[in-house]
């Protein structure tokens, strides 16, 4: 890879890499071509032999075709050492009628007892024996069925230290297929690697000819198409099933971790091209087309997937190497298997450049990029791309099972069930009670079961929001911790005085004041306390919208950094309620609106809580927010259990707290028009209210 990239770097427009057998450890040969502007002996003198040379960082531009050049440490060329122990370098300057050739014994540099300087170099200048029309290199340019040219670099190296197998050079014609980017101007067009494997078993020979990418892997039926701008702004393209689905998106509008609010988005501008595929066995014989089996497809698949890095036009590894999951990608489908994609069903780039992405450094060793908040930055950026294009696979998968509409909706258990079952053996069965007994104990057990699961959900989801209300309760109780443990100094230094009423007036001041920061506490402790996974307790009679802005007071401090108002109206409505059940409700979906109306600007950020009775005996909560709603084409989606919009969300929290309405109250959540804008949903209580 190093060899290929410093022929990128001398303006090469093509470049043969050729293996000639028998490849078994001290013997063989692997020559590296190239029809780049190639150098002079002073070249080769001065800055070729030069370790770590300044030469790239001071011409940060190859002198033909302004390429941006990728060595910078001047370092790359010594990779040779690892492939064979001798080396042959023959290069020859365009318009020049000499040629330089040096050789290299790399085993004089694994001498623990030589310096540097004590190592001799031949080298010498002759008239053209190699790099010529008629010469060594000409035969090279013909095994690979290209002209020959009478300048640029040959570099030949034998006697290799291991033993090649088929799946190397498998490997590496893989990998020189990744190296260039085939989707960036100005590398492709006008840059080609050839792969030549000569005296090698029959079976390898069809890894000989030009290195391309797979016809198959442009064929995917998820395509995604990105750029995202010095301020975040994402203009996305996703094709589903040959639909367009096109979308603009600030990704620091939710205030990540990674996106410093106020700034620009810390990576840099950056474009991404995403495909993917489907992985079961019937897509699979379907994505194969006529000429692979799903077999041979799904080992295609195996060895390119993963989302690679190009900077300026050519590849960072290891990203997107074999096992490489840089973005998470697995961890995410663990979560959330019915939406989110596995790393090996995605084949994708990343393009980032030296000049726009100067926070994406390399590591010194070229195996990634430093950490830092850019780095963070980037993979925040490109999972929240990809979480478009998984929210249109989610909503085509769908539309193509047929369900049931009479199941759509917040059923999260209903598939489990065997009511249908049940019913169809006893109306076939009925004179088998046996069998009867059998599916009435197995229909009770799975009830009982989903009754427990459900359980655990309800406590599941409680601590998920206490999760996220953990840094916003810290705030406020450091905050009352810090004014006791002041006070607390105050009244220690008035204690070693004498008592006057002076002292006496101000230790009062300082007892009361905390007290009243123990009562913050001690409410700080009490309106999280239902969130600690406790049983649902007994229903009282209550005041709901009284209990409502109590149980939004957890929602405060995280209102006040999104710069949101909270409002609550209503009549005053007395219901026979548990209020841990309205806290999981009401909680859920005001904390799910904040999110949102973070994306709408500053001065219209608002969030309504509307209660009412759609008549006698029922009671419903609306929570309208002015954020950017629900897209029509999501609308039918986003009550199905693991959909999300939000690219780190589970799917679950509208889909529990659907279930909790049913389940208890007899009741529903609906998505209904906003007048604010945004969204509203409406959780209707019909039973117990």
């Amino acid at each position: 890879m190093e060899l290929v990239k410093n022929a990128y770097d001398a303006d090469a427009d093509r470049v043969v890499v050729r293996l000639i057998g028998p490849l078994r450890e001290g013997t063989g040969c692997l020559q590296v071509l190239d029809d780049g502007h190639g150098m002079t002996a002073d070249t080769v003198r001065g800055t070729w032999l030069e370790v770590a040379t300044p030469h790239r960082a001071r011409q940060r531009r190859s002198e033909r075709r302004g390429r941006r050049v990728l060595g910078e440490k001047g370092i790359g060329r010594f990779a040779a050492a690892r492939l064979a122990d001798h080396m042959l370098l023959v290069s020859r300057r365009a318009g020049e009628d000499v040629e330089v050739a040096l050789e290299l014994d790399w085993n004089d540099f694994r001498d623990p007892d030589k310096y540097l300087d004590e190592i001799r170099v031949g080298w010498w200048s002759r008239r053209p024996q190699a790099i010529s029309t008629a010469g060594h290199a000409a035969n090279i340019w013909s095994a690979a069925g290209e002209v020959p040219s009478d300048h640029g670099t040959l570099i030949e190296l034998s006697q290799l230290t291991s033993t090649w197998t088929q799946q190397d050079a498998y490997d590496l014609r893989r990998d020189l297929s990744r190296l260039v980017s085939m989707r960036v101007p100005g590398t492709h067009q006008d840059f080609a690697i050839a792969l030549v494997l000569e005296e090698a078993p029959a079976e390898w020979g069809e890894l000989t000819g030009p290195v391309t990418s797979p016809a198959e892997l442009e064929r995917a039926p998820y395509k995604l198409i990105a750029t995202v701008d010095s301020a975040g702004i994402a203009d996305i393209l996703v094709t589903v099933a040959e639909v367009e689905h096109a979308v603009k998106r600030d990704l620091g509008a939710a205030a990540p971790a990674w996106f410093p609010s106020g700034g620009s988005i810390p990576c840099g501008p950056f474009s991404m091209e995403v495909r993917v595929w489907d992985r079961d066995r019937e897509a699979m014989t379907r994505q194969a087309g006529t000429d692979l089996t799903p077999r041979e497809f799904g080992r295609l698949l195996d060895d390119a997937s993963g989302v690679s890095v190009y900077r300026d036009g050519f590849r960072v590894l290891p990203f997107g190497e074999p096992g490489d999951d840089w973005l998470g990608l697995d961890k995410r489908r663990i979560n959330n298997p019915s939406l989110r994609v596995s790393n090996n069903q995605v084949v994708g780039e990343v393009f980032i450049t030296h000049e726009e992405n100067p926070g994406l450094r390399d590591q010194t060793n070229r195996e990634g990029l430093i950490e830092g908040p850019a780095y963070d930055a980037l993979v925040g950026a490109v999972v929240d791309v990809i979480n478009e294009l998984e929210q249109r696979r989610f909503a085509f998968r769908r539309s193509q099972t047929k369900p049931d509409p009479e199941k759509q909706g917040t059923r999260l258990f209903e598939d489990l069930r065997i009511t249908d079952l049940a019913a169809a053996v006893r109306e076939r069965h009925g004179e088998d009670s046996e069998l009867l007994a059998l599916v009435a104990r197995r229909e009770s057990q799975i009830d009982e079961n989903i009754s427990k699961v459900k359980e655990v959900l309800a406590r599941y989801t409680r601590l998920a929001t206490l999760g996220r209300l953990v840094d916003d309760v810290i705030h406020q109780g450091q905050h009352a911790v810090g004014l006791i443990r002041n006070r607390i100094r105050t009244v220690d230094r008035a204690l070693t005085q004498p008592s006057t009423q002076e002292r006496d007036a101000n230790l009062g001041v300082a007892v009361r004041s905390i007290s009243t920061q123990a009562d913050a506490l001690a409410t700080i402790f009490r309106r999280i306390a239902p969130f600690g996974g406790r049983r649902r307790g007994r229903p009282k009679e209550l005041v709901l919208e009284e209990a409502i802005r109590e149980s939004l007071s957890v929602l405060e401090h995280r209102a006040q950094k999104v710069g949101a108002t909270i409002t609550v109206e209503g009549p005053g409505s007395r219901v026979t309620i548990d209020p841990v059940e309205i806290q999981d409700v009401v909680v859920n979906l005001v904390d799910n609106a904040l999110y949102w109306v973070a994306q709408a600007p500053k001065e219209r950020r608002a969030v309504r809580v509307t209660v009412f009775k759609p008549q006698e005996g029922q009671v419903a909560i609306t929570v309208s927010d002015t954020g950017p709603g629900v897209p029509e084409a999501l609308r039918d989606l986003i009550f199905e259990p693991y959909f999300t919009t939000k690219p780190e969300g589970t799917g679950l929290g509208l889909a529990i707290v659907g279930e909790l309405l049913q389940d208890y109250y007899d009741g529903d959540l609906a998505l209904l028009d906003s007048e604010l804008g945004g969204a509203t949903f409406r959780a209707t209580f019909r039973r117990r209210a």
